[in-house]
């Protein structure tokens, strides 16, 4: 499918000129890219999209560097993609996003093998991923029942052997980084590790709670008749303890740190979640200490 973006992109009045970016140039064997588990898949599906002429065209253009550096985000993959006339347009390779109900699926089934979380935490390809996808009917590489369209800004004809160059260097890049396929499909590969030790953690710890509930006696949940203790309502009473929370309850650690992600500061190299980690786990250890011996606060302070 293909659609021009003429009557979407946004006025260029106004506007500061920016250095265009450098140019990618495509050099890797082919054979290694239709070897890759990733790669392969992709250049199939190119090869149905777009005919011999337009992929050989393509090619061409990938290896003599007329394809401007690619830009790659959920659901797109994006660059300016210039002719041997000097032309330059911007094409676009749309595909859907992997939906949050699949993902919750595919996660489940990746938590029973540690071989998953191994491989997404050092960033490689898991081995089984093909068939786990294949399993729930998910293949991450868009097939022919699903929309991946070619999109470009101007009007007149789309020259889709401009489409096809980004997609030669979308299979390059694929080779050598193929987690980049989950990102395109809409999960970040951190994130899905993330989701992926929490569940985990759960099934290890079997079915935890980043905040469960303090156990109450059927007693303490139902109460009194209003009736019956309205000149003692707002006294404590002796059987407040019944209500504290036990001591030692399962929980996910740092829950709220974990669904916040990873830290944005200095493009994600700085450890910030680590370090609030480890500075919660001090302040929950001396307020423990406090609780237990109030005179140790002197100390502490």
């Amino acid at each position: 499918m293909t659609r021009s973006k003429a009557d979407r992109l946004p006025p260029a009045s106004g506007a500061k000129k920016s250095r265009p970016p450098r140019a990618a140039k495509f050099d890797t064997d082919i054979a290694v890219l239709e070897s890759s588990p990733v790669a392969g898949p992709w250049l199939e599906r190119l090869r149905v999209l777009f005919s011999p002429e337009s992929m050989d065209r393509g090619l061409e253009a990938a290896r003599s560097g007329r394809v401007r550096r690619i830009d790659i985000e959920p659901g797109a993959l994006s660059g300016q993609v210039r002719s041997e006339e000097g032309d330059t347009r911007k094409m676009c390779l749309e595909m859907d996003l992997i939906n949050d109900i699949t993902w919750d699926r595919l996660v489940e089934g990746m938590s029973g093998e540690a071989m998953y979380a191994a491989c997404l935490l050092e960033r490689q390809w898991p081995p089984e991923m093909d068939a786990l996808c294949a399993r729930f009917g998910v293949p991450l590489i868009p097939d022919e029942s699903e929309t991946l369209t070619v999109s470009w800004d101007g009007d007149g004809h789309p020259e889709h052997w401009r489409g096809a160059a980004l997609g030669w260097l979308a299979a390059e890049r694929l080779a050598k980084d193929p987690l980049l396929i989950l990102e395109i499909r809409g999960q970040y590969v951190e994130m899905l590790s993330d989701r992926l030790r929490q569940q985990r953690t759960l099934m290890t710890r079997g079915g935890a709670a980043a905040h469960p509930e303090p156990p109450l006696n059927a007693e303490v949940l139902t109460g009194a008749p209003l009736s019956e203790c309205v000149e003692r309502f707002w006294r404590v009473g002796s059987g407040f303890s019944d209500a504290q929370r036990p001591a030692v309850i399962d929980h996910v650690p740092h829950a709220l740190l974990r669904r916040l992600g990873p830290s944005t500061m200095s493009d994600g190299k700085f450890p910030l979640s680590g370090l609030l980690a480890t500075i919660y786990d001090t302040v929950a250890d001396d307020a423990k200490q406090i609780q237990e011996d109030p005179g140790r606060v002197r100390e502490i302070t």
